[in-house]
């Protein structure tokens, strides 16, 4: 949630500031902040809620930056996997973490262990272009989110 706070408040007092730059490409906090927001309406389009878990297995770029700003928005528990692994190592802690999804780059070793989503981020962009009102999941909201949902998941247990 804190990358979400500090991106709004960046966003608000420099929007037109350099944020990251990347391949000769130069983005403002306020383009930033745009993709981000798409970004997590993409990931709210494919079901994702609170307290859901996302391996993203991507080079750092700006790319990797925006899903993780995203996740946190969504209150998604982002699973940065190194990129360095073999396709065995990411399996074993795909097998542990249990991330409802993948985010990845095909340039990089490709896990055995199928996930319901998952996306190879080179070959089809995560976006949309219609971003509905969302909200940045708080502290506040996140606590009664995550309660709702343990009790959710100890109904369907018992």
């Amino acid at each position: 949630m804190i990358y979400t706070h500090s991106l709004g408040r960046a966003r608000r007092y420099h929007p037109e500031r350099a944020a990251l730059y990347s391949g000769g490409t130069l983005l403002t906090f306020r383009e930033i902040s745009e993709r981000v927001a798409r970004i997590a309406a993409a990931l709210l389009k494919h079901g994702f809620r609170v307290g859901d878990r996302l391996a993203l297995l991507l080079p750092n770029g700006p790319e990797y930056i925006e899903l993780v700003y995203a996740c946190s928005w969504l209150g998604v528990i982002a699973v940065p996997l190194n990129t360095r692994l073999s396709a065995v190592e990411i399996d074993r802690v795909l097998l542990d973490a249990t991330p409802r999804g993948l985010v990845r780059h095909s340039s990089l070793s490709a896990p055995t262990v199928r996930l319901s989503k998952e996306l190879i981020l080179d070959e089809k962009p995560l976006e949309v272009q219609a971003i509905p009102f969302l909200r940045p999941v708080t502290t506040r909201n996140l606590f009664l989110l995550s309660s709702i949902r343990a009790a959710q998941l100890a109904s369907r247990k018992g």
